[in-house]
């Protein structure tokens, strides 16, 4: 499923790092921020941090979403969407979701906020870097006075009716684990409409300590308690390294994402997909939904291929959610992932869907 590349010029970076003497939060973490800011593939202000799990987090203290109230966060996702609400003291209600996306169901989440007052806020998560409803997703917003902010997990150089991610005007949370299209190990980096978020976030991810007082007798103050979340030195210096080749992984992504399209597009397998044509996937995955999941993924095992589920939807989890999810909980006994990556060759996603078509024929 996964064959994570480190560029070279990581070894360079790395080694001017440790020579410096400085490995921790540092020049190279704000330099990292820097080039991530002047790319169209994420959104404005980036402030990197150790996890995406700690973005999201940060999203939801930064995004002042009262503690106490109701955070709705679809059922097709990874714990961490949850666990950070439940973290920040919330109650977490799950919405569905559409079985042709794996996105959230706006209508799902309508009949939430129509039903449950104290809903603040909604995570939308781009599900396999497919992009959610943006429009949708700001009529709800100003409809309900509800705080949107979008997991992209997933979602690097995904793109919403032919506009880049960063023109969204929500706090975004990115992972750069080892598996994802920036593939730094463990880290991630929370995305800011304006400046000064941007800035209260740094704070925050380092304990609140506020540098600008500093004096003689005074080191520093802390306004606002934080957490320990900062990014440091030698995780940025291979990101600024996986910055470099980032394009071309994404390019290779979206190639072999097409491959499997157009070679998967008469046979029995029903594809999970943009909704729009000017919408497109960042290529994290390849999902597809087979009848007989089970009997298909072994004989895909037996011919040597690696298959993979992600999920399982969060109600089976003990985070206390309570509303049903039909579609989210068949799509979870359907749904398989393909690989993707970019060290995969054309041949070889051949042979993947030449074996998947005679596992469902």
């Amino acid at each position: 499923m996964y064959r994570p590349q480190v560029e070279p010029s990581s070894l360079i970076r790395l080694r001017q790092v440790i020579e410096s003497g400085w490995i921790g939060l540092g020049p190279v973490t704000g330099q990292f921020e820097q080039e991530l800011a002047v790319s169209d593939l994420i959104g404005k202000n980036p402030v990197a941090v150790n996890s995406g799990t700690a973005a999201l987090h940060l999203a939801l203290v930064v995004a002042d979403v009262p503690k106490g109230s109701a955070v709705v966060v679809p059922a097709n996702t990874f714990v961490s969407t949850a666990a950070v609400a439940l973290q920040h003291q919330c109650r977490v209600i799950l919405a569905d979701i559409e079985r042709a996306t794996g996105n959230v169901d706006l209508e799902s989440v309508r009949e939430i906020l129509d039903t449950e007052p104290d809903v603040s806020a909604v995570i939308a998560v781009h599900y396999a870097g497919i992009p959610c409803d943006l429009a949708g997703l700001s009529e709800l917003s100003h409809r309900y006075g509800v705080t949107v902010i979008e997991d992209c997990a997933h979602a690097i150089g995904s793109v919403w009716q032919g506009r880049p991610m960063s023109e969204s005007p929500n706090i975004q949370a990115y992972s750069f684990h080892a598996t994802k299209a920036l593939a730094i190990g463990e880290g991630g980096c929370v995305t800011f409409p304006d400046a000064a978020s941007a800035e209260r976030a740094k704070r925050l991810r380092r304990l609140g300590i506020d540098m600008s007082a500093r004096s003689w007798g005074n080191p520093y103050d802390i306004p606002e308690l934080g957490f320990k979340y900062n990014m440091g030195d030698i995780a940025a210096a291979v990101g600024l390294a996986q910055l470099e080749g980032l394009r071309e992984n994404l390019r290779k992504r979206r190639s072999n994402l097409i491959r499997y399209r157009e070679r998967l597009a008469d046979s029995p397998v029903e594809l999970v997909r943009e909704s729009g044509d000017s919408d497109r996937s960042g290529g994290f995955a390849v999902p597809i939904l087979v009848k007989n999941r089970e009997r298909v993924r072994k004989e895909l095992d037996a011919a040597g291929i690696e298959s993979e589920i992600y999920f399982r939807p969060l109600g089976a989890f003990p985070i206390g959610a309570t509303r049903p999810t039909p579609v989210a909980e068949r799509f979870a006994q359907d749904v398989i992932c393909l690989p993707i990556h970019p060290l995969i060759s054309l041949d070889e996603i051949d042979y993947v869907c030449d074996r998947l078509s005679e596992c469902v024929a």
